[in-house]
């Protein structure tokens, strides 16, 4: 009798195993709606003042320099239109100029070889030391190209070569402050342009 109901017991839980069997998944219920829109995140930082605004001329050469004398000392001067230097840039940006002085030997200036103003050129003239002294000058809407000698040796716009060629960059303030850490005036011309993504 104790068999029995030990196998009677036996039996029972067996069916129980088999009848609690995990069931396959049914299929899948239709999408649930869509729950509200959460709140908006915060602004992100203001990224970095991109370079897109960085103004660059094409490379000019000066036609006919005008000639003045001040304070007995000769000026050779030309002026190039640029309305991109406002008086906006003159408070707040930087103009940079760039020279390729291709009218001096390539002993006194490589060729092509392009670099910011001012630019001094020591030369022998007789036995005496020559110093040709080339800079700029912007104002609102003008860049004025400025050459003068320490010994006046050019009397007249004849008297100098016409090979000589520029470029101007006009940078404005918020890209400046972008790059407070890198002093532009001494970067040479390709780092220059690999800094502001300006074609040589």
């Amino acid at each position: 009798m104790q068999i029995c109901k030990l196998s009677l017991l036996l039996l029972t839980a067996a069916v129980l195993v088999v009848s609690c069997k995990k069931g396959d998944p049914g299929p899948q219920g239709a999408a649930g709606a869509q729950g509200p829109a959460g709140a908006q995140g915060p602004a992100g930082a203001q990224g970095p003042a991109g370079t897109a605004n960085v103004q660059y001329s094409d490379w000019f050469t000066p036609t006919v320099y005008t000639v003045t004398t001040r304070l007995g000392i000769i000026n050779l001067d030309f002026n190039q239109a640029a309305a991109g230097i406002t008086q906006d840039i003159l408070d707040k940006g930087t103009v940079l100029v760039y020279g390729k002085l291709n009218g001096y030997t390539a002993t006194l200036w490589p060729t092509n070889q392009a670099s910011v103003l001012p630019i001094h050129i020591y030369y022998q003239i007789g036995t005496a030391t020559n110093i040709d002294t080339w800079s700029a000058d912007a104002t609102v809407g003008n860049l004025r190209i400025n050459l003068v000698s320490s010994m006046n040796a050019y009397a007249n716009d004849l008297a100098i070569n016409h090979a000589h060629t520029f470029r101007y960059v006009i940078i404005p303030g918020a890209v400046k402050v972008s790059l407070a850490n890198t002093n532009l005036n001494s970067l040479s011309y390709g780092a220059l342009c690999n800094t502001l993504s300006i074609p040589q």
